[in-house]
């Protein structure tokens, strides 16, 4: 059985109602949840009761900043200023419909237009695998760069890159089934 934790942060403005389709369509419970490791385990404890009684409900853990339209005035004026574009990701590549671009009043602000910088692409090093990290098809440990080439000091990919990363708590945590080298053994 799967559920989600939903990001509080994001919720705080864009609400919980985005999450409604993925929820019906699946029959996956979301809750939404904050950062403190009480705000994680509670919002663990919210979804594994959604399992267990069979529901699949878009549930808020985290009722102190979120709301369920979320900040509308924000929203607005993301929509004002915003528009839905395609958008590289590293470690996944091209996905439709999945960034934001200013839209053409705040094209002047743009600063790939403005300093004439290249569109900054989603490319990783060949041998990095952090696009099936996040996609759950791969351990970090099982990537043939984790902890040798790939260290939260000198990062290859997006899951290693901030401290969120799988491939970042991996290291960080040492969850792993057999040791790698130390950066400073290599």
């Amino acid at each position: 059985m799967n559920g989600f934790l939903a990001a509080g942060h994001v919720c705080t403005i864009m609400g919980m109602e985005e999450y409604l389709p993925l929820v019906q369509k699946h029959h996956v419970p979301v809750v939404v949840t904050g950062f403190e490791p009480l705000d994680i385990l509670q919002g663990i404890t919210m979804c594994v009761r959604q399992l267990e009684e069979g529901r699949a409900e878009v549930e808020n853990q985290y009722e102190r900043s979120v709301r369920a339209e979320g900040n509308r005035t924000a929203r607005e004026m993301i929509r004002e200023v915003f528009e839905v574009i395609p958008r590289t990701w590293r470690g996944i590549g091209p996905i439709p419909h999945s960034g934001l671009g200013l839209r053409p009043p705040y094209a002047d602000l743009d600063a790939e237009r403005r300093f004439q910088v290249e569109r900054v692409g989603g490319r990783e090093a060949p041998e990095c695998r952090s696009g099936l990290v996040l996609q759950g098809l791969l351990k970090p440990p099982d990537c043939p760069a984790f902890g040798r080439r790939c260290t939260p000091e000198s990062p290859l990919g997006a899951t290693m890159v901030s401290s969120e990363g799988a491939c970042a708590a991996y290291y960080r945590y040492r969850r792993f089934e057999e040791p790698w080298p130390t950066p400073t053994s290599r």
